[in-house]
């Protein structure tokens, strides 16, 4: 349950815990468990006694590199167990008349309401009108029927926005009905994007599974994460380490991670494995459906191409694959999407197929083809990356294609 502090702001703005009690307690002994864990690793010293041989001295140098990395995940896990028991919200209280109006007029509509706050969570008096439920707040409201029939929770979305004047959908963790008794239903901006993805594959002439693996997830109602990766080599080996990169990265996203944290903890995973033999590319690219921004992370991955009509933007990063180093940073590019805009992504199958005729070759053709239809562009681009090699697959080729639609009424 929200607990909301005494303090409040000018704007009539205040803050609340997410977590408090003994649930915030919890939190923070699981973070300062895995926080001591690291200090552990950090702190155990070498076993046994200073030899001179090189290949002990090898070993115990990759050894410490390993406990290092590991004490750095720990570490990273220990900061989002705070951060989640330091979540702040912010609450607003409609204006009274505006209150008394809407309660009035869901009772009319068979709704009762004891409970109204609209919840922020940017900083407390960021939004000139989050008095009136604007800038992306999410709206909290504890209803019941007034008789005996249940109404749907989305009934209850489109009263609220014809009242307020935006577009509203339950979120993930609002109840779904509303009975005889009361109840907490959460409601947030309906995206005003949505995405239609596509994908189109070849797998290697001499192998039969591929190398390259890719996602593509809504991790919550108003952001779609797209992502690539490429395992160094082909077949089976290359197909195990890229799913595992693609598999890892979903479950850190999913558990509340951002994606810059989760590329460096999978990076330094397989960084500790084998002496960089486990070496592969990612991709990744999060849409965020209410503003159309969309954010790129790559590490050793192909250039991504946005298309808008017959101009093309080219998304790349000179960056090293995954596991080629302990430790890599990330760097974020963000692009403004519109609509009908069409993103491409692609393995390196791809791009080193077709830029073997001219260098730009790619985006060229993109450029020139009037296809406006995601999963056309994909059959369009495989073709012709094993068409320019004269019929061959000399490596595994993955295209992702998305196309970024305006929702109607926006």
């Amino acid at each position: 349950m929200l607990k909301i502090r005494r303090s409040e702001h000018k704007s009539g703005v205040m803050e609340g815990d997410l977590f408090h009690g003994y649930s915030k307690r919890k939190l923070y002994c699981l973070s300062e468990t895995y926080e001591e864990l690291a200090r552990l690793y950090r702190g155990t010293p070498q076993a046994g006694a200073a030899s001179g041989d090189r290949k002990d001295m090898l070993y115990r140098k990759q050894l410490q590199e390993t406990k290092e990395i590991f004490a750095s995940h720990l570490d990273e896990i220990s900061g989002a167990f705070a951060d989640v028991a330091d979540t702040v919200v912010h609450v607003s209280l409609p204006m009274e008349h505006r209150r008394k109006a809407l309660i009035h007029h869901l009772k009319r509509q068979g709704i009762i309401v004891r409970g109204l706050v609209f919840i922020e969570g940017g900083a407390a008096g960021s939004c000139e009108s989050a008095l009136d439920g604007r800038c992306g707040n999410r709206i909290s409201i504890e209803a019941r029927a007034a008789g005996r029939h249940t109404v749907s929770a989305s009934v209850l979305g489109g009263f609220l926005s014809a009242f307020f004047g935006r577009k509203l959908v339950p979120s993930a963790e609002s109840a779904t009905a509303i009975g005889r008794g009361y109840n907490t239903f959460i409601y947030e901006d309906e995206p005003r994007y949505t995405v239609l993805s596509a994908v189109s594959r070849a797998v290697r002439e001499d192998e039969k599974i591929s190398g390259d693996n890719f996602s593509m997830e809504e991790y919550n109602q108003s952001q779609v994460v797209v992502m690539l990766a490429d395992g160094m080599g082909s077949g089976e080996p290359a197909c195990r380490d890229s799913q595992a990169v693609i598999e890892f990265m979903e479950r850190f996203m999913e558990a509340g991670f951002q994606k810059e944290k989760a590329f460096s903890m999978v990076n330094g995973a397989i960084a500790a494995q084998n002496g960089c033999c486990n070496l592969t590319t990612l991709d990744v690219c999060a849409v965020n459906l209410l503003t159309g921004e969309a954010e790129f992370v790559k590490a050793g991955a192909a250039a991504s191409y946005i298309k808008r009509g017959n101009w093309v933007d080219e998304v790349a990063a000179d960056t090293l694959p995954l596991g080629s180093m302990d430790e890599l940073c990330p760097i974020t590019q963000s692009v403004r999407l519109a609509d009908t805009d069409m993103l491409i992504m692609i393995s390196d199958g791809i791009s080193d197929a077709i830029e073997e005729e001219a260098a730009g070759r790619l985006r060229e053709i993109i450029s020139r083809s009037p296809i406006q239809n995601p999963k056309e562009m994909a059959d369009y681009l495989l073709r012709y990356a094993i068409n320019s090699q004269g019929g061959r697959i000399r490596d595994d080729m993955t295209v992702l294609t998305c196309c970024i639609k305006r929702r109607v009424g926006f």
